[in-house]
């Protein structure tokens, strides 16, 4: 017995040690960075908030292309948008892929959500039916959709007392244009079912994503462990069966609307009547038809709560847009998407929102099917390869005076909009042309309506909010904070709400 336990544990250290011994190897070859720890990682180096700052501060000394390991998995950071483009873009064919996610994406979502799927035909499939719904070409007919919902915005947000009630109306705006989309029926109550159901499978999918509180995804291995032995994938596969049972309900409800003829137009309507187009089963089109919403709704928020941020500390691009509006736009009518070449300062606005302070700072990570070289350093296969978003949006190079808030650097026509948040390569966004439609006319009408005021204290001191807080660790959002949207004019109210009825009566056939 001591003997077979002697065996063991001499044959684990002599693993360990040829593990460690050909990471070293593999290490001398591999992009500069940090040196690892006792164990040959860096887990230790890596702050669990906000790490893209200390690979920031680690480009600075290292390079462009960083890299260092968590556990046996090699990390490799891209640091501004040329190394970014290079790797990701130009060599798309073998960074399309996405890291194993084994409670997240395996366990909870049977392999079926798009944004962390390997590449491959099931993919590719996800792909070309999300490409139907959401290109460039589809994102103009959502337009109409997206003027009216704002309009009943504008409306709701006239009514609201709190910052914490502008966020909830900007979010039952965001759910609804993302519920028509995906299964041409609106939200506008944000009791009803589809709303509540969502909420519960979005924040069990947000811990389950999480590797950090994940055994499983730390240690494979475990998955060897007999199946009753498996006590991690107990609660993910109840979730999942959950999920399943709401996913499929609500493309069952298309179906039956179909059949009647009372169906909005919709990806989902979409998918249901070229169902052999894609290869797609009922399962995967239902859980394919649930990436608009996890993509785009909790995104939406934080970059309106950015740009409301954004106008506090900077009440003079506020105004300056406010003339724009005025002088092209005018005080009787609300602005239009037709008036958007006319108002290149407001539309900067959004530009400089995504810039700014990016959402996704360290963007969704890519993974490579083989081994790569990349500017004579080595990038093994499997690596966890991120885009340092942050980085990018602060490189001194592209952005002068890059954490000033300044419209007028998308001005000058040389400098194009930045948007490495939505990803890169055969990886980025499928949504990204109608989220900026969904953001521009947005922050548009809010300029046209409201001034943007902060909270003042006893002493007569507007209470700012602090730039640099920002809540979450892959998607993140400012530290909740308090403000003001103040009417501008007087008539303000009546233009809103005349249009707020007429939008509600053409919105009633979604409903």
């Amino acid at each position: 017995m001591v003997s077979s336990v002697l065996l063991i544990s001499c044959t684990s250290i002599s693993l360990l040690l040829i593990a460690m011994q050909l990471k070293r190897k593999t290490r001398w070859r591999m992009p500069p960075g940090p040196a690892p720890g006792v164990l040959g990682d860096n887990r230790w180096d890596v702050p669990f908030y906000q790490p893209w700052r200390r690979y920031t501060e680690w480009h600075k000394v290292f390079g462009d292309v960083i890299s260092f390991w968590l556990g046996g998995t090699p990390i490799v950071v891209l640091g501004t948008l040329k190394a970014a483009t290079d790797v990701l873009e130009k060599r798309g064919n073998i960074y399309s892929s996405r890291p194993r996610n084994i409670m997240g994406g395996e366990l909870l979502s049977g392999g079926m959500r798009g944004v962390g799927m390997p590449y491959g035909p099931r993919w590719r499939n996800w792909r070309a039916l999300m490409h139907a719904g959401l290109s460039i070409e589809a994102s103009q007919d959502y337009k109409t959709l997206q003027s009216l919902e704002a309009k009943i915005l504008l409306n709701d947000l006239l009514d609201a007392k709190n910052s914490e009630q502008y966020a909830l109306h900007v979010r039952r705006y965001a759910i609804s244009i993302t519920s028509s989309i995906a299964y041409g029926v609106r939200v506008r109550d944000m009791n009803q079912k589809i709303v509540k159901e969502n909420h519960e499978i979005d924040r069990y999918l947000s811990k389950a994503l999480d590797l950090s509180s994940s055994w499983v995804d730390t240690w494979p291995f475990l998955l060897y462990l007999p199946k009753p032995l498996q006590w991690f994938r107990r609660e993910p596969e109840r979730m999942r069966e959950r999920d399943t049972r709401v996913y499929l309900s609500l493309l069952s409800d298309v179906r039956e609307r179909i059949e009647k003829g009372t169906a909005m137009p919709s990806i989902a309507s979409k998918a249901l009547e070229k169902t052999a187009d894609w290869g797609l089963s009922d399962v995967e089109i239902a859980y394919a038809l649930s990436a608009p919403w996890q993509a785009g709704v909790n995104t939406s928020v934080s970059i309106f709560v950015i740009f409301i941020m954004a106008m506090l500390h900077n009440p003079s691009v506020m105004k300056k847009a406010q003339e724009e509006l005025d002088r092209v736009v005018g005080k009787d009518r609300l602005p239009e998407f037709d008036d958007m070449a006319q108002l290149p300062y407001t539309h900067a606005i959004m530009k400089e929102t995504l810039r700014w302070r990016p959402i996704l700072p360290l963007g969704v990570a890519h993974s490579n099917i083989c081994d790569d070289v990349y500017d004579g350093m080595f990038i093994p296969k499997g690596s966890r390869v991120q885009a340092n978003v942050f980085a990018m949006a602060q490189d001194p190079e592209m952005f002068p005076d890059a954490d000033l808030f300044n419209p007028e650097r998308f001005l000058d026509g040389k400098t194009p909009t930045f948007i490495a948040g939505f990803g890169f390569g055969r990886r980025i966004c499928p949504g990204m042309h109608t989220a900026m439609n969904l953001l521009s006319i947005l922050f548009a009408r809010i300029l046209w309506a409201f001034d943007v005021r902060p909270v003042v204290n006893e002493a007569g001191i507007p209470n700012l909010p602090d730039t640099e807080m920002m809540d979450g660790h892959v998607s993140v959002q400012p530290r909740d904070f308090a403000y003001h949207l103040v009417p501008r004019e007087s008539s303000v109210s009546v233009v809103i709400g005349a249009e707020a009825a007429r939008a509600e009566e053409e919105l009633i056939s979604w409903t």
